[in-house]
């Protein structure tokens, strides 16, 4: 297994990330030229969301009985994760389970602050019931033993065809799934907060009266 390096972000970056929406945070990507928004993983639990650092794992995927239980040592590499973390994994969107419910209970107990497969999770009932945030392309019942190796973790990864390096901010909800680089996290992160107040103001216009059109005249938003 072939170990990288991460640099986390400030804790106070991703605190500010936790009241931001995907949907402005795609905005803003779009504004930058930046591609980070994954659509179409389920979100188990729409109460629950995530805005944390990305921890990347690379597996691979085969039949049962290709790999050993050597080439899966998940146990290991939640160790390696801290409070904050978010469990990023590049499954290549095959339908299998890379995490289920003990998984989820053990990175919990650390801190995680969720996670986001490009493949498949299972024990739904489980990671539901301990309100750890989970998202995946697939929920499955198949399980990973024999069946996954893990190749890499924090190195670059591709999910769903967007590029998600260690370190970037991954924050996901009911809508969407968002990476951002780090490079641009504070540049996103202010911007998108100068959005989120303008449409506060936005809907307070409208709660007064005001039309449409005329709120998107005097804010220039939307």
């Amino acid at each position: 297994m072939e170990v990288g390096t991460i640099v986390r972000p400030a804790k106070t970056l991703l605190e500010g990330f936790r009241a931001i929406p995907t949907p402005t945070i795609s905005d803003v990507l779009d504004s930058m030229g930046i591609d980070g928004i994954i659509n179409g993983f389920r979100c188990l639990d729409p109460a629950v969301r995530i805005a944390g650092c990305a921890f990347t794992v690379k597996s691979i995927a085969g039949e049962r009985g290709t790999y050993s239980a050597a080439d899966f040592p998940i146990g290991k590499v939640i160790e390696e994760m801290v409070e904050g973390d978010v469990f990023a994994v590049d499954l290549g969107g095959t339908e299998v389970s890379h995490a289920g419910g003990l998984a989820c209970t053990a990175m919990k107990a650390r801190g995680v602050a969720g996670m986001v497969i490009d493949g498949g999770c299972r024990d739904i009932d489980h990671i539901m019931s301990i309100g750890f945030p989970a998202y995946s392309r697939h929920v499955c019942a198949t399980g990973a033993r024999s069946r996954i190796k893990i190749v890499a973790i924090n190195m670059p990864i591709e999910m769903a065809g967007v590029r998600v390096c260690p370190g970037d901010v991954m924050v996901a909800d009911a809508t969407a799934v968002a990476v951002v680089p780090s490079a641009a996290a504070h540049t996103v992160l202010e911007e998108c907060q100068r959005r989120e107040e303008l449409e506060d103001r936005f809907n307070k216009n409208l709660a007064r009266g005001m039309t449409f059109e005329d709120s998107h005249k005097q804010l220039g938003i939307l």
